[in-house]
C-alpha cells in the first residue's frame, strides 16, 4: 500500500536557517532522490506562525521503504556536516503513514503533477476514540471530503494512517502523534474564507463527530517551498 514519509523539523538556536536550508536542499534531500520506492520530494514552510517551521513530504511506494536498504543505510553513512547538524537540531520528527482509500481525485485529475502541488498545504491530525474509526471514516468519505472538494481553490486531499513515529531534539515530544492524518492542498488561504469552506466546517455531521468520535484535532498551514525530480 502506498504511503508517505512526513518529516517536521526546527533548526533551533544552534543551527541558523541558512545553514539548515543549505544542508537540506543540497545534501539531505538529494541523497534520497535515487532511492527506489521514493516517488516525490517536497519541502514546505509554515505560514501560521507556529512551530515546527519546516515540513518535508516524500511519497513512498510503501512505508516499509524506510526500513530497507538503501534508505536504512543512510543513518550509518552520514557526512560530518549532516551528523553535526542533526545533532544540533531542536527537532527532527519523522513519521510514516499508509494511504487510506478511496482517494478523492485531484481537481486537475490525471493532469495533477506531484512536482507542482497546491501552493498551500493544510495538515490536519486527528485522534479517534477506539471503536469509532468506522464512524469517522464514513463521515469523512461521505460528507467532509466531498464538501472540501467543492471549495473554490481546493487542489487535492489525501488521508493517511500513522505507522511509525520517532523524534529527536530538545523540542521532541514523548507522546505518539495522532493516528489519522489529512493533507489538503489549496491555491490560497483565501479558500478558508469562502462560504463553501465555512459550510463544510459547521455541518451537523462534523458537530456529531467532534462530540462522539474525535479525541484530539490539530491543523497546521504550510506554503510550498520546492520539489525535486529523480536523478
Amino acid at each position: 500500500m502506498p504511503g508517505i514519509l512526513l518529516v517536521f523539523s526546527e533548526p533551533g538556536s544552534a543551527v541558523t536557517d541558512e545553514e539548515f536550508n543549505n544542508w537540506y536542499d543540497n545534501e539531505h534531500v538529494p541523497l534520497r532522490l535515487p532511492i527506489p520506492g521514493f516517488q516525490s520530494w517536497s519541502r514546505w514552510t509554515a505560514v501560521d506562525g507556529e512551530r515546527p517551521t519546516y515540513a518535508a513530504i516524500y511519497d513512498l511506494t510503501s512505508p516499509s521503504v524506510i526500513d530497507e536498504p538503501p534508505y536504512s543505510e543512510l543513518a550509518h553513512t552520514r557526512s560530518e556536516r549532516e551528523s553535526s547538524i542533526i545533532s544540533r537540531l531542536a527537532l527532527l520528527d519523522r513519521r510514516t503513514y499508509t494511504l487510506r482509500e478511496p482517494v478523492v481525485p485531484a481537481k486537475a485529475g490525471a493532469a495533477y503533477d506531484m512536482r507542482a502541488p497546491g501552493p498551500f498545504l493544510s495538515i490536519a491530525e486527528f485522534e479517534v476514540k477506539p471503536g469509532h474509526e468506522a464512524e469517522f471514516d464514513e463521515w469523512y468519505q461521505v460528507e467532509h471530503g466531498p464538501l472540501l472538494a467543492q471549495v473554490p481553490g481546493w487542489v487535492r486531499s489525501r488521508r493517511f494512517v500513522l505507522e511509525f513515529a520517532a523524534a529527536t531534539g530538545t523540542e521532541a515530544k514523548e507522546e505518539r502523534p495522532p493516528t489519522h492524518l489529512t493533507l489538503n492542498e489549496w491555491q490560497s488561504p483565501d479558500a478558508f474564507e469562502t462560504a463553501e469552506f465555512k459550510d463544510a466546517a459547521q455541518t451537523p455531521g462534523l458537530a456529531r463527530i467532534r462530540e462522539t468520535a474525535v479525541v484530539e484535532g490539530r491543523r497546521r498551514l504550510f506554503k510550498f517551498a520546492r520539489s525535486w525530480d529523480r536523478v
